[in-house]
């Protein structure tokens, strides 16, 4: 039987039941993608009992996207293809985001390189999704504990530091922003700190 309290999809819907409207998420996507995002789409769309909507965003206007984003607005959204944005477009993005704001759940679907971008492009977007982070394992689901132990062990070994000192740098504001770091901060449950 599945794990659900350790699955994104199942975290997530239990969020939006607690909050009413404006939820913002960012799921970090696996490095290996094929299936990845169906498979998600189809989990959280089962965990809410209502079909999630896929909205993309590369190429299209800022009112096509408004008007994506809201037709309907109450719906949850994922936003697949924002990893495609360059500072320029994320920079526009977080201008008009209040375009964005909508009562449905909004989920963007990010590498870590893409969640680097976010924060260091479009704060204030960042500070609407605030600690709302999830990792996924290579396989689209959640990383077993096995897979979240060794890739912490890997960061380490390959930073030459441990988790501890990467929080203390992220607290105080000295942390890098390479997507390594990101990454590694979310799967400590440290995404408020990205």
């Amino acid at each position: 039987m599945t794990d659900f309290l350790s699955e994104p999809a199942f975290e997530i819907g239990r969020r939006l039941e607690i909050r009413e409207s404006y939820a913002w998420f960012v799921v970090l996507r696996p490095a290996e993608e094929e299936d990845a995002l169906a498979n998600f789409v189809a989990d959280l769309s089962a965990v809410l009992d209502q079909p999630v909507r896929v909205v993309h965003s590369f190429g299209s206007s800022f009112e096509k996207l408004r008007n994506d984003l809201n037709g309907p607005a109450g719906d949850p959204v994922l936003i697949p293809d924002l990893e495609q944005a360059d500072a320029e477009r994320w920079r526009a993005l977080d201008v008009n985001r209040s375009a964005w704001l909508r009562e449905g759940a909004v989920v963007l679907w990010l590498s870590a390189a893409g969640v680097t971008n976010l924060c260091s492009y479009a704060p204030n977007i960042k500070s609407i999704v605030g600690g709302s982070f999830f990792n996924l394992g290579t396989d689209g689901r959640a990383m077993t504990g096995a897979e979240h132990d060794q890739r912490i062990a890997d960061l380490e070994s390959h930073f030459q530091m441990n988790s501890a000192e990467v929080i203390r740098q992220a607290e105080s504001g000295v942390l890098p922003t390479e997507p390594h770091f990101v990454e590694w901060l979310v799967l400590l449950d440290r995404g408020d700190l990205v």
